[in-house]
């Protein structure tokens, strides 16, 4: 299966202040940030854009139950068209709850990482070449695996996502982790987006950057605003 999409590349309009040339199929965006800064709605954003595109979405979720992540989608605009769903999502959840899965896919123990592999691979493989994968968030996998193992997990599935030329963003925490493993994201993934908060005139204030990117962008900070709709601006 291929997506509709025109070309090779998409342009992601919340981006384009930040870079400069269109995302080309089969690269990997790590988005860092610490808690509360913003990840998962950016990873909503881009869902939304790349849905919008034509797109089919694959959605690994981790951190936050099904039900609340349809919903924040459908109140974005990302809703079934003729009974197509444009999110697959797998669920790594659930299962934190005791509760069972609506899924199809579906992870019942994070350190199986083996076992997620396959959930993700079969869900990918269901998605088509050429789709949009966002992961929220890599770093659930630490607090059921090694560093070393959750390397080489991020390693194998980003090869696996390249070679069927998907675009993909995965959120991952900072402050938490060790600085080899925050070394090993920078050095696996084609570009590399940070996330930061701080206090100005007694309100935190969100700011973005690329750290890096194989293409033409801008690594200055710019202020990141959501507002209560979940609407994500850039300036």
């Amino acid at each position: 299966m291929n997506n509709a999409l025109a070309s090779k590349e998409l342009s992601f309009d919340l981006l384009k202040g930040l870079i400069l040339s269109p995302i080309a199929t089969g690269f990997n965006l790590a988005i860092m940030g610490p808690p509360g800064v913003g990840k998962s709605t950016l990873c909503q954003e881009l869902i939304k854009e790349a849905s919008k595109s034509g797109l089919k979405c694959l959605y690994v979720i981790t951190n936050n139950p099904v039900d609340l992540v349809k919903q924040q989608l459908r109140d974005m605009g990302v809703a079934p068209v003729a009974r197509n769903e444009p999110v697959i999502f797998v669920d790594m959840y659930s299962w934190l709850l005791g509760e069972p899965s609506p899924e199809r896919f579906q992870i019942d123990n994070a350190s199986d990482v083996a076992a997620l592999s396959v959930v993700i691979s079969s869900a990918a493989q269901m998605a088509g070449d050429r789709s949009f994968v966002a992961f929220d968030t890599l770093s659930t996998l630490l607090a059921y695996n090694s560093e070393e193992l959750c390397v080489r997990f991020m390693k194998s599935h980003l090869a696996r996502m390249k070679r069927h030329g998907n675009i993909g963003a995965y959120a991952i925490e900072t402050g938490i982790h060790s600085n080899s493993f925050y070394n090993e994201v920078k050095a696996s993934f084609d570009g590399v987006i940070e996330l930061k908060l701080e206090e100005m005139d007694g309100e935190l204030r969100r700011f973005i950057r690329v750290y890096r990117y194989r293409g033409s962008h801008e690594t200055k900070w710019f202020r990141l605003l959501i507002g209560p709709d979940h609407g994500v601006k850039i300036y």
